[in-house]
């Protein structure tokens, strides 16, 4: 059987450990908060960024004989020889 010294050191080491633990909870949602708006904002910054993308890669398939484009805005791609490796 518990003294009553014992119970009340029991009590307050509790109390102790409840407050700790409310200590926690508390830092632990306002890091929820934070990391939430975080991702919130990294969202919408992907969303932009995909965006972005499409229309680049949009403009990048365009040339002069599939739209309104002038030829001296064509990309030069290096062509391809039409000969075969000499084998030396």
């Amino acid at each position: 059987m518990l003294t009553v010294q014992q119970a009340v050191f029991t009590v307050e080491s509790l109390i102790g450990k409840v407050q700790q633990q409310k200590q926690l909870i508390h830092q632990l949602v306002q890091e929820n908060e934070h990391l939430r708006h975080e991702n919130k904002q990294l969202c919408k910054e992907n969303e932009q960024l995909k965006y972005r993308v499409q229309e680049l890669e949009a403009r990048t398939k365009k040339n002069s004989s599939n739209s309104h484009l002038p030829p001296s805005s064509d990309r030069f791609e290096k062509k391809r020889s039409s000969r075969e490796p000499s084998g030396k």
